[in-house]
């Protein structure tokens, strides 16, 4: 990352951006030149990367809260005062985690890039700047969700800020919500749905730093409640002819050749594509670059908060996964497949419990759970400064972090396409995949004439070979369960179709959101798909049951109970 900060540092005179805490009118403002129009090349390379830079500081911190507000993640002892307030939705204007000027900081930035940059430039034909200026967009409409997700409402500053007079005339406009400011994000880029990513080479900006349109249009859409041009946005991202994205085949399994699950005589775990969660990986469809050095700009915060490291936190970690991701993770049915020596096939059940013998041997459930959480004793005395448990999360690396995956974007999908009352769609998403064969099978007539618009997947390039439902990637062979994992059917038949479907919608919501827990824990999502869907269902206990639940004892936590039930304190506190 060094050449990058390097290109950052030289260019510093003309993109540093400060809009400094815009809620905050007395503290300093570094102004742009008002003036300067963005018209040569390498300013428009430096410009973007300064925008990539600002990015650096919130990407992490919006997953840190979104995992610690939700159910998902517990606070160990070790943990900062601030961490803690995070954790009890006690969190004040001063905790360190509550900068709303970071995210400002990203909007005006984008914003004077929108301002300055020369669109009208040719080239050969083609206008130079079009794909940075719909980069700049993109990033904007990103960090305002990140926003508003974490603060509820939010004054909607579209221009570029220059001095604190502006900051302050800005911050007196009334806050717009979360619906408001997605969909007049998402109008703002409809127009440029076919414009791709920058693409200066990897040595200088990856493409996978930055966000494709179709992806963030989806997620502006779906917070908007337009799941048509939600459903839409992912549809055509991941159907795209120039590059198709088929879920391939990604999971964790016990192998299939024993039937037995003992201590003894445990099964041993078949991987294929082993941490397709993790920075780097080919899932990854975006993500954030962060900085080895704290010399050249932002490093990892998430990973020492997880990670056990001699050197960093003698070991101890601030954030453990809790109780109730455990449990999560044990109540999933994982079928298993047992081949014999004469090729017989069977399925039977998965573990029914965990057993550990010297090293954990085989858990209960979704297999994912194993494949990023390691957690060992180490010989360690009384008097030792370092911790005597070694927790590794291998989701997070000191190299950067993803902010859209593939398989996310699947789930978002099945999410709108459920909302558009098909059902049977979604679930086949969650179990099968989408491609001819599968939709054949497992979607009925009616449906597939409904939803004729969302099902038309290029049969070469989506096959039974490399696509797989994404409940597959942890609970085992689910394409063989006709018991436990099945979409849900009322228990008499009802007096209509519709009657059936708004029967099954909200059932296989909660399957999904589910789903999105399994394959995206502490990647940043969990509070915010909770809140979503409370939103939704105009119920906050749909979020604030699930939460008051973190401790996995199947108690409710009474405090947490009833602060959630207030949707006013979901969100982190403004300076007044």
């Amino acid at each position: 990352m060094k050449l990058r900060n390097i290109a950052i540092a030289a260019a510093a005179t003309l993109l540093t951006v400060s809009c400094g805490d815009m809620l905050d009118t007395d503290s300093s403002i570094v102004e742009f030149e008002k003036n300067n129009r963005i018209t040569d090349v390498a300013d428009t390379v430096y410009n973007m990367l300064g925008i990539i830079n600002t990015m650096q500081v919130v990407a992490e911190r919006n997953a840190l809260v979104g995992e610690v507000h939700s159910d998902l993640v517990s606070i160990t002892d070790k943990a900062s005062a601030d961490l803690k307030a995070l954790a009890d939705f006690t969190a004040t204007t001063d905790n360190s985690y509550n900068r709303v000027s970071d995210y400002y900081n990203v909007i005006n930035t984008c914003n004077n890039f929108i301002a300055k940059a020369d669109t009208t430039l040719m080239l050969k034909g083609v206008k130079v700047f079009k794909r940075e200026y719909v980069a700049a967009k993109v990033f904007r409409a990103w960090a305002y969700l990140q926003a508003v997700q974490l603060y509820g409402k939010l004054p909607l500053v579209t221009t570029p800020v220059y001095g604190e007079s502006q900051a302050q005339k800005e911050m007196q406009k009334a806050p717009s919500d979360i619906k408001t400011i997605c969909s007049y994000l998402a109008e703002d880029l409809k127009p440029y749905v076919n414009e791709r990513v920058p693409n200066y080479g990897s040595s200088i900006i990856p493409q996978s730093s930055f966000i494709p349109v179709r992806v963030m249009l989806g997620d502006l859409y779906l917070w908007a409640d337009d799941y048509e041009n939600a459903a839409k946005s992912y549809y055509d991202y991941l159907t795209l002819q120039e590059k198709p994205q088929p879920t391939d085949f990604m999971y964790q399994r016990w192998g299939t050749g024993s039937k037995e699950f003992t201590a003894e005589n445990h099964p041993s775990i078949s991987s294929m594509a082993m941490g397709t969660s993790w920075y780097g990986h080919s899932e990854a469809i975006a993500n954030i670059a962060l900085e080895s050095q704290p010399y050249y700009g932002h490093q990892s915060q998430l990973y020492y908060l997880y990670n056990s490291d001699v050197n960093h936190n003698n070991s101890y970690v601030s954030l453990t996964p809790s109780g109730q991701m455990r449990e999560i993770f044990k109540r999933q049915h994982y079928t298993h497949l047992y081949i014999d020596n004469n090729n017989h096939r069977d399925t039977l059940d998965g573990p029914q419990v965990d057993q550990f013998n010297d090293n954990l041997k085989y858990l209960q459930g979704d297999l994912r759970y194993r494949s990023f959480f390691t957690e060992k004793k180490v010989n360690r005395d009384e008097y030792s400064p370092y911790s005597p448990w070694v927790q590794i999360i291998g989701k997070f690396s000191t190299s950067g972090f993803n902010i859209y995956r593939k398989s996310m974007v699947y789930l978002r999908l099945a999410e709108a396409l459920n909302r558009l009352n098909y059902p049977q769609t979604a679930m086949c998403i969650l179990k099968y995949g989408l491609c001819k064969n599968y939709i054949y099978e497992h979607i009925d007539s009616v449906e597939r004439q409904e939803a004729a618009r969302f099902l038309n997947w290029d049969e070469v390039k989506f096959t039974t070979t490399n696509t797989m439902g994404i409940h597959g990637h942890g609970s085992g062979y689910v394409e063989c369960d006709t018991i436990h994992y099945v979409l849900p059917q009322p228990a008499t038949a009802l007096a209509s179709r519709q009657d059936t479907v708004a029967y099954q919608v909200p059932l296989v919501e909660d399957m999904i959101i589910e789903e999105m827990a399994l394959e995206g824990a502490l990647e940043g999502n969990r509070f915010y798909d909770l809140m979503r869907v409370a939103l939704r269902r105009d119920d906050p206990d749909y979020l604030a049951e699930r939460v008051a639940l973190r401790d996995g004892t199947g108690t409710p936590d009474a405090t947490l109970l009833a602060l959630l039930r207030n949707k006013a304190n979901w969100y982190l506190p403004l300076r007044k």
